[in-house]
């Protein structure tokens, strides 16, 4: 990969890429942060970040900072951001609108926006793609972003509000018997069970869930999905069906639904009988919901574990 730092260093925003960046005694001077195995260094802080996806945004507002633009998005955002220029779907970032908006620093994620480098790249803009996955990314990237945006105290107490926060829900879902569960991610092609590697999943394990899967080694618990017949969840029977929705949520949620009701393998399962069957938003359970971590956990120990 071509070295960005010949000419990153006229501009006022500096970053060397971990693994594509110059040698450290070539890098600019200013402070080099960290976060997980990427790093970077400002020569000067930024004033005019466009962030990129909606956990982003949640986090850069939450911390104190603030963004020139952001994604389009059907999920929660702040007030203060709800009137910002908008870029498009994450995964669909207008260039032209992004390039107009003269950003100082584009802040994405790597496993949304990876496309957009070499035009980043080409157009001259600093920016940092993140890679950022699972829950447990959220607390380092919370005070990640309070470093960048000089807002170090303020995003230390955010963070240990969220820690509390994951820790209420843990300790609530402790006091139950853990519910047997299998998430099914439904597209409009086919349906696959998640693994404790997914978002849903990994939050259900946090929350000391039965995930079904787990009792078959056999299968790739690596990877965030897996093929799963109906005669397998038939066998499992699970007490809970989670249903995670990737695509056009309102249609494939009716089919599905349909095909329950229709097919006698289905109307057969414990969760179709007693009608625990779920089908859970996917702002807060398909991709990582950030900030929001600790809603999507009440929601779930809601639905397992309901008040008598």
């Amino acid at each position: 990969m071509k070295k960005l730092l010949p000419f990153l260093s006229a501009l006022t925003l500096a970053f060397a890429l971990a693994g594509c960046g110059a040698p450290a005694s070539e890098a600019p001077a200013g402070k080099t942060f960290t976060y997980k195995d990427q790093t970077f260094t400002v020569a000067a802080p930024p004033h005019r970040v466009a962030t990129l996806t909606t956990p982003l945004l949640n986090m850069t507002y939450a911390v104190g900072g603030t963004s020139i633009a952001r994604p389009s998005t059907r999920s929660p955002i702040p007030d203060a951001a709800k009137e910002l220029p908008e870029l498009g779907q994450t995964q669909h970032i207008d260039m032209e609108k992004l390039v107009a908006l003269a950003p100082d620093l584009v802040i994405g994620e790597k496993s949304q926006n990876q496309k957009l480098e070499p035009l980043l790249q080409s157009s001259r803009i600093p920016y940092l793609l993140v890679n950022y996955d699972g829950i447990d990314d959220n607390v380092p990237l919370l005070r990640f972003l309070g470093e960048v945006y000089g807002t170090e105290a303020k995003a230390e107490a955010v963070a240990l509000d969220y820690e509390a926060r994951m820790k209420a829900a843990k300790d609530r879902a402790a006091g139950h018997t853990p519910a047997r569960i299998a998430i099914l991610r439904a597209t409009g092609k086919a349906v696959t069970a998640e693994t404790p590697a997914s978002i849903c999943a990994s939050m259900a394990e946090y929350l000391g869930m039965n995930n079904v899967i787990t009792a078959h080694p056999e299968m790739r618990l690596t990877d965030k999905t897996v093929p799963y017949s109906l005669e397998q969840l038939t066998a499992d029977d699970p007490d809970i069906l989670f249903i995670v929705t990737m695509g056009r949520a309102e249609e494939i949620n009716q089919k599905m639904d349909q095909e329950m009701r229709s097919n006698p393998a289905w109307a057969h399962l414990k969760a179709v009988e007693t009608g625990k069957v779920i089908f859970l938003p996917y702002d807060l359970f398909l991709l990582n919901p950030g900030i929001r971590t600790p809603e999507a956990l009440d929601m779930l120990c809601d639905l397992a574990y309901p008040e008598k």
